[in-house]
Formats: C-alpha cells, sequence, structure tokens
C-alpha cells in the first residue's frame, strides 16, 4: 500500500489498550481521534465476538433460532454457524446440528474445467486443488502466456467482453467495462478482489477460496496485468480462516514457481456486512469506518488512496481463466453460475448451473420438491421470498437473483421468524452513515416484530429506505415486501 494501513497495525496489538491505539495511530499517520473512532466501530477491537453466532441465517431461525444458537455458542464459540454457512452443517432429527460427516469427493473424480462440472453438485467439500494439480489441468497457462507477452492485455479485455461476462458479486454490471475503465487509468493502479462474502445463504466464494485458490488467484493476476495494476489485494472476510491461510500458502508457492508477476497480499476484512459494498470496503482498507462512499467518483477512477482500483467478485475473477481455457463463444453458451443451496433439501451445496435454469429446477437438483416448499428466500437478506418455480435464475430479470443464494423453506417453518432475522440483521449492520437507512432498519424490524400486513405503512417504508446511500438501505425492505406477496398469493 502507499502507506501503512490502521486495520492491520491495530490487529498486531490485540487486545488494545490506550498506548496501543495510540501507537498504530502514530504509524498509519492519522490522528488519534479517527483511530478511535475505527476502534470504536469495528466489533474485534470492542471485544465482541465477529461471527454472528446464528443471528442472521435464514436456515438457523426456520430451524429454532434459540436451542440452534445455545447450542452453537457451546459448540463454536469464536465463530458460529456464520462462519461455518449452513451447507456444512448437517442436522439431526431431534434438530441438533453436527459438522457435514460426508465423504471426500476424489480428486480423480473431478471434470473439467478445473473440477467445476457443469450442473454437478460441489459439495460435500472436496479436496484442495494443489498448483500442481491445477498445472495439470492446464492452469497457469493463461497466466504464464500473458507475463511473457504471447497473450496482450487487449486479447484478455475482448474474450471478456465477448464472453458477456457480468458481475457474480450481485450488481452484475459488466465485468469488460469495469477493466478498461482501470486499464485507461493513469499509474499506479490496484486489484481489490472483494471476497468479502456477508450475504446469508451464499457460501460460493468461500467454496472457491478454500478449494480452488489457484484458478481465483489466475484469474485476478490475469485482470491485475491486464488493467497495468501495480498491487494485488485480496480482501477477504476476517471469519475465513482456512481460506485466508490457504491463500497466503498459494501465494508463497506461485512466488516459489515464479509465476507471481506482481506484488500480492491478503487483507482481513473488517467484519461488517457494509465491508461487501465496493467503497466501503476501500474505506475499511485506508484503515478507516467501513462507510460507502458518494458515487461519483467510481472506483475505476478513484479506489483505494485515491487511485484507480478494479473491484471485483472472486466468481466474476474465477471465469477469466475459464473464457481463456474454452474461448469465449463456448462459454458464452454455457454461461454458467455458481448457485448455493441450503435449507428444506435433500442434498444442500454448491451446484453450478447455467444462467436461465429455471427455479424449479434447480431445487430438484438439490433434491427439493417446489410443490411440497412454503416458499425460497432467493439472493439473501438483500432479496426477496418467492413461491415462482418457473423464475429463470437469471441476472436482470423480475426477481434480484443477487449472488446466488437459494434457501427453501418447507412446511411448518415460521418465514415471519425468518423475516425477523434477517430485519434485525439489517438493522445491525446499517453503518449509520446516512439518515434514511438507521432510520427505516429499526422501524422495519419494529414492523416485522408485531407482524405488521398494512401496505400503506410498508410503501412509506419503501419510499424512506430507497433514499438511502448505498444497497443495504436501497433492497431493505425488499424481503418484507415480497413475503406479503407471498401471503397473498397462497
Amino acid at each position: 500500500m502507499e502507506r501503512p494501513s490502521l486495520l492491520p497495525l491495530l490487529d498486531a496489538r490485540l487486545p488494545l489498550t490506550e498506548e496501543k491505539v495510540a501507537e498504530a495511530a502514530r504509524l498509519a499517520g492519522v490522528p488519534l481521534a479517527q483511530a478511535w473512532g475505527v476502534v470504536r466501530y469495528y466489533p474485534r477491537y470492542r471485544g465482541l465476538p465477529q461471527g454472528r453466532l446464528l443471528v442472521d441465517d435464514p436456515v438457523a431461525r426456520a430451524r429454532g433460532f434459540a436451542r440452534l444458537r445455545e447450542e452453537a455458542e457451546g459448540t463454536h464459540p469464536p465463530l458460529g454457524l456464520e462462519a461455518l454457512s449452513p451447507v456444512y452443517l448437517r442436522f439431526t432429527p431431534e434438530g441438533r446440528f453436527v459438522e457435514w460427516e460426508g465423504g471426500l469427493v476424489p480428486f480423480t473424480e473431478f471434470r473439467l474445467p478445473f473440477a467445476l462440472g457443469h450442473g454437478e453438485r460441489l459439495l460435500p467439500p472436496e479436496p484442495i486443488l494443489t498448483l500442481g494439480q491445477y498445472r495439470a489441468l492446464g492452469g497457469m497457462e493463461g497466466l504464464k502466456a500473458m507475463a511473457q507477452g504471447l497473450l496482450r492485455p487487449e486479447t484478455l479485455l475482448q474474450a471478456v467482453e465477448e464472453a458477456g461476462l457480468l458481475g457474480r458479486g450481485g450488481a452484475a454490471f459488466p465485468a469488460h467495462v469495469k477493466l478498461r475503465a482501470v486499464a485507461q487509468g493513469q499509474a499506479p493502479k490496484y486489484l481489490v478482489v472483494n471476497a468479502d462474502e456477508s450475504e446469508p445463504g451464499n457460501f460460493k466464494d468461500r467454496f472457491l477460496l478454500e478449494h480452488h485458490p489457484f484458478l481465483v488467484l489466475e484469474g485476478a493476476l490475469l485482470a491485475a496485468l491486464a488493467v497495468g495494476a501495480s498491487h494485488l489485494y485480496l480482501y477477504v472476510r476476517e471469519e475465513f480462516q482456512a481460506a485466508i491461510l490457504g491463500l497466503q500458502r498459494a501465494l508463497s508457492e506461485l512466488e516459489e514457481a515464479g509465476l507471481l508477476p506482481l506484488p500480492a497480499e491478503v487483507f482481513p476484512s473488517g467484519g461488517l456486512y457494509i465491508c461487501g459494498e465496493e467503497t466501503a470496503l476501500l474505506e475499511s482498507m485506508e484503515g478507516k469506518r467501513a462507510e460507502p462512499r458518494l458515487k461519483p467518483p467510481f472506483p475505476v477512477e478513484r479506489g483505494l488512496w485515491g487511485r484507480p482500483t478494479l473491484v471485483q467478485n472472486v466468481e466474476t475473477l474465477a471465469n477469466l481463466p475459464l473464457i481463456l481455457r474454452e474461448g469465449p463463444e463456448a462459454w458464452r453458451r454455457r454461461e454458467p453460475k455458481l448457485f448455493s443451496l441450503s435449507g428444506d433439501v435433500a442434498r444442500p451445496g454448491l451446484y453450478e448451473l447455467p444462467l436461465g435454469t429455471p427455479l424449479g429446477e434447480a431445487l430438484r437438483r438439490a433434491g427439493g420438491e417446489p410443490g411440497t416448499l412454503q416458499a425460497v428466500l432467493l439472493g439473501g437478506a438483500a432479496g426477496v421470498f418467492t413461491r415462482d418455480w418457473d423464475f429463470p435464475l437469471r441476472f436482470r430479470e423480475r426477481r434480484p437473483l443477487g449472488a446466488g443464494a437459494i434457501v427453501a423453506f418447507g412446511p411448518g417453518v415460521d418465514l415471519w421468524e425468518v423475516l425477523l432475522g434477517l430485519a434485525h440483521f439489517l438493522q445491525e449492520e446499517s453503518c449509520g452513515k446516512c439518515f434514511p437507512c438507521p432510520l427505516g432498519t429499526a422501524v422495519q424490524a419494529e414492523m416485522v416484530k408485531r407482524r405488521a400486513k398494512d401496505p400503506g405503512l410498508l410503501a412509506d417504508l419503501a419510499q424512506t429506505l430507497k433514499g438511502s446511500l448505498c444497497g443495504l438501505g436501497q433492497s431493505a425492505y425488499w424481503a418484507y415486501q415480497s413475503l406479503l406477496e407471498v401471503e397473498g398469493a397462497a
């Protein structure tokens, strides 16, 4: 970085004292008041647990929140279910949960390209793909070609554009537009991998980081070389310790193999949901409170330390080597997308399906029967409840797809209890920078608690939240509104 960041300096001095905070502020070159503002903002510096033990997990809410939370606190005190993700757990007939006991998928059964078998279930967890195994499958060839000047940056940019790759983090913004914008900026420039996967119900990025680190890293390094970035940062959710350690080892292996063409490092996140918003993420990296910036300017113009910065999702970047390997036309014909399926299905897990797959078909792949379900939560906390089984899982359709989380709820589940968990989650995660969001999410939590169904009140709430600065507030009422629609259609 251009200067030391406050967060790593504070992390290295835990537990904090007044003297340690002052030392970190001095080394970071920031006023002491700013340092204390950061300390009071992030949970880990206030002595609060990073993993919110089940509090924001819709699967847990559907299975008896109080009992499961009590058990989780006794079983996983440091992290809880949020850091494990619901798909890594199985439930006994008595409603207790234990860690997944399924066997590993043998490496010889992996399907190309790079073990992302089209339409296949990717969990139970597969073994980590090593650098040698990845290279044996043709991995790193694109990176080597670009580093040696045999593959021009424009060739990659053109391939991404022809493939029509849309961002896989939820916004579905054309990937080539951001790549070209940063490529045209003046150096120094940066690339930041957004691996702060905090959306309830999502676990695709975590899976890629833990089991396919070299696929992610090759995609990130290809993008970094294509845009002329001088440094690569992987901003990883702090609870994902296995991913953080695995990526650090993978970077060391690449450096030893002479396959790391520019400086790269892992940056543990600030530990808040809002850190997934790209400008709040950058504020966090700069050692500030994770609060969204006003746009424009956009990060591609003024990002990290005021320099052009490409902030891109894990899954988006993981597709770059696949596009080069298969060719943009072949990739576009199947247009793969990872979907996190959990809840009341027989085979919860991560599935790779072509965009446009009907929701009902996706559920059946996971052993769920749409006719027996009350609804699914599509897209996480910033998503919607729906019974539209014919809905094509595609971006920019009539319902938000988000990052691809699908949580199924069978008969007997109190959907209002699930909604209450989401409402509390959004209220707690509001950064408070703009007035509509903390006000609207607090009112919403109280309305959900009372199970208010007045469409006029909900319309007023929606109007307030739409004035929020970022997507957290702007989408906070979607699940509430959609549940009323589902109930009205029942």
